[in-house]
């Protein structure tokens, strides 16, 4: 009986014990965030180890770095979306650096990097954009851009939803319902023949959805707060579940090193 009463009465301090673990331990969905990943290789095509890959992004100037491992490959993952600034460094070899690198949320950008042998003062930098091909993982999606939303027509209040129409096998947008029963003005379409209720948006992880009315989210962010639209239509990844249609994930705007600010008015 002692010991029984001596377990009971500690469980709810093991209790508290577990939640404080859990609260303190990282947990990340690959879903809100980007990733960066690739192969050093030297002139002859070999793998360079240990070389030094570090991401800056350019809007918050936030650094991240990593080293490749004995096959010569990194990955810088849950990279926040922007522009970043990647540069490799080993020795014995000439830096390489390359300017606006885009990370977008829920997509694994592969960049291979080929060093050459290092000259005095000799600096390499590369420009150009990343492959469109996407070669690391199986999902099928696109991407509204923050300057395809400021630069675009957006009918239907200014919804970023009126561009799902850009989206290959989707039905035009419309709006749906009274007015009462959409206070955010929300619009709504079929992905590749299938039930509108199915399509699942998120905004920073969040799910956004009226219980009655499924196909309608519950908020539309403001267009200018909007720094990208991810919307998978198949073969999306398990974070990305409850969904039959699209997984559309919404990421609004962090910080920047910039003071910035805009204006609108409707006529």
């Amino acid at each position: 009986m002692s010991t029984s009463r001596i377990s009971y009465k500690h469980l709810p301090w093991a209790a508290l014990a577990v939640s404080a673990i859990s609260l303190v331990m990282p947990l990340h969905a690959q879903v809100l965030y980007g990733t960066l990943l690739g192969n050093v290789a030297d002139p002859s095509g070999a793998p360079v180890t240990s070389a030094r890959i570090t991401a800056a992004n350019l809007g918050t100037g936030d650094t991240r770095m990593e080293t490749t491992d004995d096959r010569g490959s990194w990955a810088l993952r849950n990279l926040q979306p922007g522009n970043y600034r990647l540069r490799t460094e080993v020795a014995g070899f000439a830096p390489v650096e390359r300017n606006d690198v885009r990370v977008s949320a829920n997509t694994e950008t592969r960049i291979d990097i080929s060093v050459a042998l290092q000259s005095v003062s000799q600096a390499v930098e590369v420009s150009g954009a990343a492959p469109v091909l996407q070669t690391d993982r199986g999902d099928i999606h696109a991407e509204i851009t923050s300057q395809q939303i400021q630069n675009l027509p957006l009918p239907g209040y200014r919804n970023y939803q009126s561009l799902v129409n850009l989206v290959p096998g989707a039905t035009p947008a419309r709006f749906q319902n009274a007015l009462m029963d959409s206070p955010a003005r929300s619009l709504t379409t079929n992905i590749n023949g299938t039930s509108r209720n199915t399509n699942n948006t998120r905004i920073d992880g969040a799910t956004t959805v009226f219980p009655y009315l499924p196909h309608h989210t519950l908020y539309n962010p403001p267009a200018e707060s909007i720094e990208s639209v991810n919307i998978a239509t198949n073969n999306f990844t398990a974070e990305q579940g409850i969904a039959g249609g699209a997984a559309i994930t919404v990421i609004t705007k962090s910080g920047t090193n910039h003071i910035h600010g805009s204006a609108f008015e409707y006529h």
